[in-house]
């Protein structure tokens, strides 16, 4: 009996020693297997045939970490290439395959979204976000997307919401979102002339981010709205003292407000003290469209040959050659002026006032965010 059990271990050692062979090299070749099929892939992509390349990916059996992150960008570079239906194919699918880790399925979930996103599908992409949220400990990208889908919607309430539930590490940007988003609402109710809900959203907003000038353009509306005339221009001024670009939004709101109140003397002075200050030929530019460069006492002197020899802006010096055409006494001196406010005219023509410093898009009014990369506080 023990003789047959000792002839029996060198068998039972050479069928281990054999499945083991089998099984490494069903490996191997499942391995191989894979590599031909992503070789495969990608050459029909390189061949420019997404739909074959596509129906590679889909039909093979098994995911693994590295096919996995193969599915991945290959959805996102179906979905950059604005081919939405063939990125949404791939992430589809690979959500439905068993057995995929965690991390892999919240970053194909992420991209799921994203591709509805992209896809103008906001309800969709909305749905998908809020699930991810839900699953993960780490919703930063998810909430950023459905905060932007919130914007677009100006759905300014859900947006506040998410800024104020995500779990962040740019909790300064979140503030002054969040402070937008109540200005958005503050601006909403102002036009349907609800006073108490105004006061209650700036209150909100300045609570959020309490260095926004927004506020201060909004409180200046208001006080104008309520009859407050010098207080109103009181206002515009100190936020046009907090941020120079606004002169564009509230120059004829300063007008106003300065003539309804006799405060064009103030005005006056106010807008040749900043342009001392800041040096900005936009200042000068509003300064004399106003009508308030007239006067000719040493202060509008210093101003006017400052920027004559300061000037890096066109519009600035249209704005003062057509300002001294009119203080001339012969017609022969306002014809010259007329030719050189022609010639710096067809100059001042291509030129912009703001441009994006994110995506470098160009625009002649000033705006809070903007219109194409849809970021917040990016035009200068």
């Amino acid at each position: 009996m023990f003789e047959l059990l000792y002839l029996l271990v060198p068998l039972a050692v050479f069928a281990g020693w054999h499945s083991a062979k089998r099984r490494y090299k069903k490996q191997r070749s499942d391995k191989r297997d894979v590599s031909d099929n992503l070789v495969k892939g990608i050459n029909y992509l390189l061949s420019e045939q997404p739909d074959k390349a596509l129906e590679v990916f889909i039909s093979h059996p098994e995911i693994n970490a590295h096919t996995a992150e193969t599915y991945h960008l290959l959805g996102n570079l179906f979905r950059n290439r604005g081919e939405i239906d063939r990125a949404l194919s791939v992430h589809q699918n690979l959500l439905s395959r068993p057995g995929l880790a965690k991390e892999q399925k919240q970053a194909a979930m992420l991209a799921y979204g994203e591709d509805f996103f992209a896809a103008g599908m906001l309800d969709r992409a909305e749905a998908v976000f809020q699930e991810l949220i839900k699953e993960t400990d780490n919703g930063a990208e998810a909430c950023n997307t459905l905060r932007s889908i919130y914007e677009q919607l100006q759905d300014w309430d859900k947006a506040i919401a998410v800024c104020l539930n995500s779990d962040t590490n740019n909790r300064m940007d979140h503030e002054r979102f969040i402070a937008h988003y109540y200005c958005e609402l503050a601006e909403l109710a102002l036009e349907k002339g609800n006073i108490h809900l105004v006061e209650k959203y700036i209150k909100e907003a300045r609570k959020s981010y309490k260095k926004s000038a927004r506020i201060q353009v909004l409180q200046g509306d208001l006080e104008y709205r309520q009859g407050n005339i010098k207080t109103a221009l009181k206002t515009y001024q100190q936020a046009i003292s907090q941020d120079a670009r606004l002169i564009s939004l509230l120059s004829e709101r300063l007008l106003d407000t300065a003539n309804q109140s006799g405060g064009t003397e103030q005005l006056q002075q106010f807008l040749s003290q900043l342009f001392l200050k800041a040096g900005d030929d936009k200042i000068l530019s509003y300064w004399i469209e106003l009508g308030l460069a007239h006067d000719t006492d040493e202060n509008q002197v210093n101003i006017q040959t400052h920027a004559i020899e300061n000037s890096s802006n066109l519009k600035a010096l249209l704005s003062l050659v057509k300002l001294w055409q009119q203080d001339q006494p012969s017609e022969k001196s306002q014809q010259h002026y007329r030719v050189i406010e022609k010639v710096l005219s067809r100059h001042t023509q291509s030129q912009v006032e703001f441009r994006c410093t994110h995506c470098g898009y160009q625009m002649n009014d000033f705006l809070y965010r903007c219109p194409a990369c849809h970021h917040w506080d990016t035009i200068k």
